[in-house]
């Protein structure tokens, strides 16, 4: 098995919280936007789509935020994107045009996910046994 390499040698990461146009309603559907995204900025970015809850399913599943207030409409999303291509993704996705543009819009980013999770309101997903 290879050694795994330290938390200061590894990639620095940043995490973006996203809203979702409500038409997505799978994950495959917002994955094909993030590939369209990544097309468009920097096609060798390595990003990954973490968490991701349907505009149908959010009021069943979020927490009480103050996301809820301000975007109360669409899916939240969480996109992991390494910290050189973060300021890229992070210009794009906030223009005013960037919902309809790209079918998504970053609402917050962090360098933790645990504090990006905190603002959406979102729940830590369960681990899955091995």
């Amino acid at each position: 098995m290879a050694k795994r390499l330290s938390k200061a040698l590894r990639e620095k990461r940043r995490w973006i919280g996203l809203l979702v146009v409500q038409t997505a309603v799978l994950r495959t559907d917002v994955e094909a936007m993030l590939d369209r995204l990544r097309t468009q900025i920097n096609p060798n970015a390595n990003i990954r789509l973490m968490d991701f809850v349907p505009g149908a399913q959010r009021s069943e599943l979020t927490e009480p935020s103050d996301v809820q207030g301000t975007h109360p409409n669409g899916g939240l999303a969480i996109l992991r994107v390494d910290l050189k291509d973060a300021r890229g993704f992070r210009t794009a996705l906030s223009e005013r045009r960037a919902l309809e543009n790209f079918g998504l819009a970053s609402i917050t980013t962090s360098g933790k996910i645990r504090l990006v999770r905190e603002r959406l309101g979102l729940p830590r997903p369960k681990r899955k046994n091995r």
